[in-house]
């Protein structure tokens, strides 16, 4: 009876190994996935790992991805935001691409603005293409932390921070208001006219 017990004690090791082995070798996914231009959870981002694991963070960015390899990457989609490639080991933080930009005027919730601009010093990121003005897309690769100005005609300028991926702005009524002027491009140097070679004289 002794010896069944003996014979029996390797396979037991083993089991216990190849557990414990899985356990060390595997990690679970829990995180939240964060704006990082403006520190709020992003809800309806699709997390994937390889071809056919996948979660979607919820309304307060939350997610969960259960036993996956250690050291394992997580992909994300999400429409606005730049795709980030994380560690499965925590909150994911994730850039916007482009930011859609809605300008009404003050006091109202649906009177557009017309001939919006918007600046980073003497750049326009994107201006109004239409009378009524549209939304405005602002695409910049390295969003977070920038600013830009929000100016009209007839209208006070305002500074913005770049942050998220939709916002809905006022801009205030006031006669003269415009855009600051933009820098006359330089003008190009005229040619300097080169003396043309002249023909030595016949001899006479």
């Amino acid at each position: 009876m002794r010896h069944k017990y003996l014979v029996a004690i390797p396979f037991v090791l083993l089991l216990v190994v190849t557990v414990v082995g899985g356990w060390l070798n595997t990690v679970d996914a829990r995180g939240r996935v964060i704006d990082d231009s403006t520190g709020l959870p992003v809800a309806g981002v699709s997390i994937s790992y390889g071809a056919n694991r996948g979660a979607v963070s919820g309304d307060d960015g939350s997610f969960i991805l259960l036993n996956l390899p250690r050291g394992a990457r997580l992909r994300t989609s999400m429409p606005g935001y730049q795709p980030a490639n994380a560690d499965a080991g925590g909150d994911i933080r994730i850039i916007p691409g482009a930011l859609t930009l809605q300008v009404n005027e003050e006091g109202t919730t649906d009177t557009r603005v017309s001939a919006v601009e918007v600046r980073q010093g003497d750049k326009v990121l994107t201006k109004c293409s239409a009378d009524p003005c549209g939304q405005l897309v602002i695409t910049i690769v390295d969003i977070v932390g920038q600013k830009a100005l929000v100016c009209a005609p007839g209208h006070v300028s305002k500074e913005i921070d770049l942050k998220g991926v939709t916002l809905v702005m006022t801009l205030a009524k006031q006669d003269g208001g415009a855009c600051p002027p933009l820098p006359s491009p330089s003008p190009s140097p005229t040619p300097v006219p080169t003396a043309t070679p002249r023909s030595p004289s016949a001899s006479p």
